[in-house]
């Protein structure tokens, strides 16, 4: 019963884990996009 707890509890840091290196890309592209826009 606590191994099943202790599993529920291990996919939600998984989430985030995932989510982090996604903002930080969709981050820098939209940098890149504004550079862009400024050198043009």
């Amino acid at each position: 019963m606590s191994n099943e707890h202790s599993h529920g509890h291990d996919a939600e840091p998984e989430q985030n884990e995932i989510g982090g290196p996604v903002v930080f890309a969709l981050f820098l592209f939209a940098l890149v996009i504004i550079v862009i826009s400024f050198l043009a």
